[in-house]
């Protein structure tokens, strides 16, 4: 059981990754509310706190398995349409980790009620440091644009 349940995992987390590296921007950019940088995030403090900048390396990247995108790093951004570029990367990295809590609660259908409570915990913590990262991402994404910014000026 513990094996099927495993691979479930695997297939939800890679089919969610697929599917949301497929999606036009348009639809990942309806979710913009969900991507804006909070007042309680400081400016990205909050997340340099975490140590971001210590682990985030570690995760792996979906990006590599699917063949999707560029890697996420400032130093290539020269204009506006890489910044953009960037901005929805990190964007739709993050909706694919906000989606791939969401089938959690299906498997109160198959397993017992704790179960089912271990695999929404599983679900949440797997997924939060990846939408930390993405969020810690996009805070220094909006500094390097601004000193890019008056650097052009």
């Amino acid at each position: 059981m513990i094996t099927k349940i495993i691979i479930a995992w695997v297939m939800i987390h890679i089919s969610i990754s697929v599917l949301v590296s497929q999606l036009p921007a348009s639809m990942v950019l309806t979710f913009s509310k969900l991507y804006e940088l909070k007042n309680w995030e400081k400016n990205g403090r909050v997340y340099e706190q975490l140590k971001i900048k210590k682990w985030k390396h570690l995760l792996p990247e979906a990006r590599k398995w699917v063949n999707q995108g560029k890697g996420k790093t400032a130093a290539h951004l020269r204009n506006e349409k890489e910044f953009q570029a960037l901005n929805l990367q990190t964007s739709r990295s993050e909706l694919s980790h906000w989606i791939q809590i969401l089938p959690a609660p299906l498997f109160f259908f198959i397993l017992p009620m704790w179960a089912g409570w271990v695999m929404v915990l599983y679900a949440i913590l797997f997924n939060l440091p990846f939408i930390v990262v993405q969020r810690y991402n996009r805070t220094r994404l909006e500094r390097f644009r601004k000193v890019y910014e008056k650097k052009q000026r």
